[in-house]
């Protein structure tokens, strides 16, 4: 019995191997897909490997005197029996692989026929967008609860915005009471500042309500010229907080207003020291709306633990700054699902208030999906 194994570049070359040096009669025990050895095996590609074995035929009249050899003896017999039984062997072995490549093929139709391939593809498509695998799987798992035809590209493009649509919330600042008290908070460089000028514009100019603004942010000196600044260009009165007396000051003096912006410092997500400084102000007067604000380039990792510091404090709404600073916003689906919290408003850029979006379903899913 030979056994033997053999590498070609198709299945068709290596069995023309195989039937040229073992013959007709040689079995197909295994085949595999390998890389060629050495540094060129990376770079080429995959070959195919098969196992060949081809039975001896045991003579039928060992025992002749004409033959060159001597009878055989007892124990050349077992080595046949031997043999006989490792061929049995490998032909139950045949027979089983033969078995599980039915079975496999079985298993690839039944794949089809729920369409496991489409939905790898479609996990893909969404994976590339930016957001995370466990985010794909939401929306995954939307589109089969849903019944989307899995066949169909075009009843899966509107299966995905259907599920982001469902999944994610959109609720801008409204006006609760006079004065409506509203925080903006988040970690140091996210646009906090720009970001409370834009809304105090957006609110004074263009709807034509009384606000006023607060900073809480007295560590730079040049975060409170910028915002007296804004406040000069936006013809709006602002009031600088070094503690919380000062804020109650503050507070009494804009009681007349519609609305009252409140910018506080950035505080890193791993100091829960700074983190619980913003508190002494939350437990004064309590706001009505408190607006955490992420940067659209935020890595994921870094999104969970900003959420895990800033939520505790009473976050109402989401902020998303900074969207011109990326081209892919996947990540978006990821900390509206992490916060879950509605979406308020977006930033785009540094033009007060132009760049200073109001969102709405259809430009958020266009966002998410499209950039």
């Amino acid at each position: 019995m030979q056994v033997k194994k053999y590498r070609a570049s198709t299945m068709s070359e290596a069995l023309e191997l195989i039937k040229k040096e073992l013959g007709p009669d040689a079995l197909i025990i295994e085949s595999r897909k390998v890389k060629k050895r050495g540094i060129t095996g990376w770079f080429s590609p995959p070959q195919v490997e098969v196992t060949a074995v081809l039975e001896s035929k045991k003579p039928t009249t060992i025992e002749k005197q004409e033959y060159s050899y001597p009878p055989v003896n007892n124990q050349s017999e077992s080595v046949f029996e031997n043999a006989a039984k490792e061929i049995a062997e490998l032909k139950g072995m045949l027979e089983e692989i033969k078995k599980e490549a039915a079975f496999s093929s079985v298993v690839d139709a039944k794949k089809q026929s729920l369409g496991v391939e489409p939905l790898a593809t479609v996990r893909e498509r969404l994976v590339s967008t930016g957001m995370s695998g466990e985010a794909a799987d939401i929306i995954l798992m939307d589109l089969i609860q849903h019944g989307v035809d899995l066949k169909s590209a075009q009843s899966i493009d509107r299966g995905i915005r259907a599920a982001i649509a469902r999944l994610i919330r959109i609720e801008k600042p409204n006006f609760i009471k006079k004065p409506t008290l509203i925080f903006l908070v988040g970690t140091t460089g996210v646009g906090k500042t720009t970001t409370v000028a834009k809304l105090a514009a957006k609110y004074h100019l263009m709807e034509d309500y009384k606000v006023g603004l607060i900073t809480i942010d007295t560590y730079r000196i040049a975060a409170v010229e910028q915002i007296k600044t804004y406040a000069e260009i936006i013809n709006i009165p602002v009031e600088v907080a070094f503690n919380k007396e000062d804020y109650l000051r503050a507070l009494k003096r804009f009681e007349d207003m519609d609305f009252i912006f409140v910018d506080t410092a950035g505080r890193s997500q791993n100091n829960l020291i700074q983190v619980g400084e913003l508190r002494e102000y939350l437990d004064a007067k309590k706001p009505d709306e408190v607006h955490l604000v992420i940067s659209a380039t935020a890595k994921l990792e870094d999104c969970e633990s900003i959420v895990s510091a800033f939520v505790p404090l009473g976050v109402t709404h989401l902020i998303y700054s900074k969207a011109d600073e990326t081209l892919k916003h996947g990540s978006l689906f990821d900390i509206i699902k992490i916060t879950d919290l509605p979406l308020s408003f977006i930033s785009t850029g540094q033009r007060v208030p132009e760049d200073l979006k109001i969102p709405t379903v259809e430009n958020v899913v266009g966002l998410i999906l499209e950039g």
